[in-house]
């Protein structure tokens, strides 16, 4: 028993006290992890939807446009090398063009954006 003039903390309040630090420091490290990790897939996907900006821009530039058809490249963006494919088929009978293109980075096979436009004759 402790006596009214003792002062501190017990071993066990001191353990407890520890515990629940750690618990509450392991939550926030996982947060921060998983921020970390989103932040930089949005990263990803904004540099792919550059690229793909991009090659819907060139493909619009073109002179004459392309009626049909499919383009390729690849290019570097943030320190990266990137893969897009673009896909040109005719929208309406007017000539309008519909643009499909999908931006992967060049080392993978899985589509990580596709973006669609259309480009007027």
């Amino acid at each position: 028993m402790r006596s009214e003039s003792a002062r501190g903390f017990t071993l066990l309040e001191v353990l407890v006290a520890l515990a629940v630090l750690a618990l509450a420091m392991a939550a926030l490290v996982r947060t921060a992890s998983q921020e970390t990790r989103s932040l930089a897939d949005e990263r990803e996907r904004t540099l792919a939807q550059w690229v793909a900006a991009n090659a819907i821009a060139e493909t619009r530039l073109a002179t004459p446009l392309p009626s049909s058809g499919e383009r390729s490249g690849e290019v570097e963006m943030g320190g990266r090398r990137w893969r897009w494919d673009l896909r040109i088929s005719m929208a309406t009978d007017d000539g309008i063009r519909r643009l499909d293109v999908v931006v992967r980075p060049a080392q993978d096979s899985q589509p990580l954006l596709a973006l669609s436009g259309f480009a007027a004759p």
